[in-house]
């Protein structure tokens, strides 16, 4: 015998199909028999079609078409673990993303952002954010304008630092090699100077011998100057100017004063001009 279905239960098993649930789900759910369920949906499929709605499914392959439809979709919903209130939430939230011009592809990045208003600090800087705003006058998005602005004078500094630092590098190193440099041209002079002072020390010892040998004094030296100046004066060449010293050496052996070998000079060059 048929159960009788009072029209609450009859509206229950509409709602509970349009949930997702199989007819031995609501059923069970009911306290009724399977067979129950099914002929109650045959009864909500012929007022369908009693009522015009026929024409439509033959129009366009609505009607049961879309009641199965809605029952897929209840199914769906159902495995996503989704009611209708929040589905029709949804709804709505990508209705006013929409009119918003949020696309689909952005929705990772509003959920990112959701998420971020949820950790710790955020309120504080969105506090702070309203703050400079308030007293710049300007828009948030001439804050983050000039955050990034300043951001890129940042890293160029950076940039710009560790240039320098290079370059500190670099003549700090320059700097190691000039005082290298210039302590080897110490080194060399240095050297040079001690060859010079040695070839000097050789030159006067050199000298004292031949002084020694010769018999020449300072004294005697002093006074060959003039007497060379004067040879020379006298248009007497290098190379008989060793005789004249040495017939000067003799001359003082003798007593014989410069002056008077002088004046004997220019005596006999005159007389040799008179020939």
């Amino acid at each position: 015998m048929a159960q009788e279905l009072s029209p609450h239960k009859r509206a229950r098993i509409a709602d509970l199909f349009f949930q997702g649930h199989s007819q031995q789900g609501i059923a069970s759910k009911l306290g009724i028999n399977q067979s129950t369920v099914s002929r109650c949906l045959d009864e909500f499929r012929f007022i369908v079609e009693q009522d015009g709605i026929g024409t439509l499914e033959k129009e366009a392959g609505t009607t049961m078409n879309d009641f199965r439809s809605l029952h897929n979709l209840a199914v769906e919903l159902r495995k996503s673990k989704l009611s209708i209130e929040e589905t029709k939430m949804g709804l709505k939230i990508h209705r006013m993303l929409e009119k918003f011009g949020i696309s689909e592809e952005h929705y990772d990045e509003i959920l990112q952002s959701i998420t971020k208003m949820k950790s710790e600090g955020f309120i504080e800087a969105a506090m702070k954010l309203v703050k400079l705003e308030t007293s710049t006058g300007k828009s948030y998005i001439d804050i983050v304008s000039e955050f990034e602005s300043l951001s890129s004078e940042v890293a160029n500094l950076g940039e710009s630092r560790a240039n320098l630092k290079e370059e500190n590098k670099t003549l700090r190193e320059d700097k190691v090699k000039l005082a290298q440099a210039n302590k080897n041209k110490r080194r060399e002079i240095q050297e040079f100077s001690d060859e010079m002072k040695q070839k000097q020390a050789a030159l006067n010892a050199e000298l004292m011998k031949k002084m020694q040998d010769t018999g020449l004094t300072m004294t005697r030296i002093e006074k060959l100057e003039p007497l060379t100046h004067t040879l020379k004066q006298l248009d007497i060449a290098d190379d008989k100017l060793e005789n004249y010293l040495r017939e000067h050496q003799q001359l003082e052996e003798l007593g014989i004063t410069w002056e008077n070998f002088k004046t004997m000079l220019e005596a006999m060059k005159n007389e040799t001009k008179e020939d």
